[in-house]
């Protein structure tokens, strides 16, 4: 009952590798954040799992069934997946918009049942007062809750999510990834998110998976793999780490300590300063 990828690697071109060799098994049930700077990979794994881009090397299968030779209306059944932002194509409402999410389930009409999750999906993700309205009208997060709430409604056993919360407020940052991660539970999914917010991935996700240079360089669940020299290596920061009710918290280091320089650069001599 799980997610297995196995021996991943791909590249936009000859010379731009992007994921080498990446392994990774998430169960039905847990909820996964992907982590890692600008350019580790964690956008193109996600990518490759929604078959937004094409798996040329190693294998990803759900319950010992290739996710790849699936026909894609199948694959739709199994996988949703919420891009980092998307500009809508047609003026639709909000309840039109995430009604896409059902397509794969009816023919030329939606059913009432169609209707019921959708308007479920609306409600959960705090929606309801502007369901009748434009998406192309609402604010960028807004819209993406949007997204969200369309790729709740396709009731997938795979949820996949490409920072969802990038454009989201702090409220809402909250209220999305609590859902998910209660939909998780609730329905018994797997899912995974990739996001830059190392404390909120500390607080909802029950494992992490850290990316450097396209590798997963640790597995685990926070409070066992974060880790501050670690991550100093990963993100060029120094870091400190604190727990709070329970979970890792992770601050950036403003100041750098006594005795020592910006990440990665050697201390300026006192004749530097004067």
């Amino acid at each position: 009952m799980t997610l297995s990828v196995e021996g991943v690697a791909f590249s936009y071109s000859r010379s731009r590798a992007v994921l080498h060799d990446v392994n990774l098994t998430v169960r039905r049930g847990e909820f996964v954040g992907l982590l890692g700077p600008n350019g580790s990979g964690k956008s193109t794994l996600t990518k490759l799992l929604a078959r937004v881009n094409r798996l040329r090397t190693g294998s990803i299968s759900f319950e010992d069934r290739q996710l790849g030779r699936l026909r894609m209306s199948e694959h739709a059944k199994v996988v949703a997946y919420v891009p980092q932002s998307g500009e809508p194509t047609f003026q639709l409402s909000v309840r039109e918009s995430v009604l896409l999410g059902r397509t794969p389930y009816f023919g030329m009409r939606p059913r009432r049942a169609d209707w019921e999750v959708v308007d479920a999906a609306i409600e959960h993700m705090g929606l309801t007062d502007m369901a009748s309205r434009s998406v192309g009208d609402l604010s960028g997060g807004q819209a993406q809750r949007v997204l969200v709430a369309r790729a709740v409604a396709q009731e997938p056993e795979i949820l996949l999510l490409d920072e969802p919360t990038s454009a989201l407020d702090l409220r809402y940052q909250v209220e999305t990834l609590r859902h998910v991660r209660d939909l998780t539970r609730g329905r018994n999914l797997v899912s995974l998110i990739a996001i830059h917010d190392l404390n909120l991935a500390a607080r909802f996700c029950d494992k992490v998976a850290i990316l450097q240079g396209g590798r997963i360089v640790a597995f685990g669940r926070p409070n066992e793999v974060y880790d501050r020299e670690l991550l100093e290596e990963v993100y060029g920061l120094e870091v400190d780490l604190f727990e709070r009710d329970g979970a890792v918290q992770v601050h950036p280091v403003i100041e750098a300590r006594p005795g020592t320089a910006p990440h990665g650069h050697a201390p300026l001599p006192a004749s530097a300063l004067t």
